[in-house]
């Protein structure tokens, strides 16, 4: 028996913790939530991992499910790019983004490892 809800996803609820960790990053420190453009750039690409995955899973079909993936993995890397832009900015210190960037890791490789598991059931077959 497979997954049956999307919230038994560990990809899914990984994405979650991170975008939350994401958030509690920045309205923890006033330069980066006062920066309105870094802030909603961060949120939306934090956002974007989620419901990329949420997306793909109601699809209901493996090739569709892993092309979102994709897309959700690539928006986790943009995500993380904006969070080492917010200490390049000096927005927060380093160690602040510890919770956040090691959420992201896990989610990535998460992510990536359901993506390979679907990869059987995407190849097209001979008639």
């Amino acid at each position: 028996m497979g997954v049956q809800r999307l919230e038994d996803l560990r990809a899914f609820t990984l994405a979650v913790e991170f975008k939350l960790a994401t958030y509690r990053l920045v309205r923890a420190h006033p330069p980066a939530e006062g920066d309105a453009r870094f802030r909603l750039q961060l949120f939306d690409a934090a956002a974007s991992v989620e419901v990329n995955i949420a997306e793909g899973w109601r699809r209901h079909a493996a090739g569709e499910f892993c092309h979102f993936l994709k897309y959700s993995r690539a928006s986790l890397e943009e995500a993380e790019r904006w969070i080492h832009d917010g200490v390049a900015r000096g927005y927060y210190p380093a160690d602040a983004t510890t919770a956040a960037l090691t959420l992201a890791d896990q989610c990535g490789r998460t992510t990536m490892a359901l993506w390979r598991s679907l990869q059987p059931f995407t190849k097209h077959r001979k008639k």
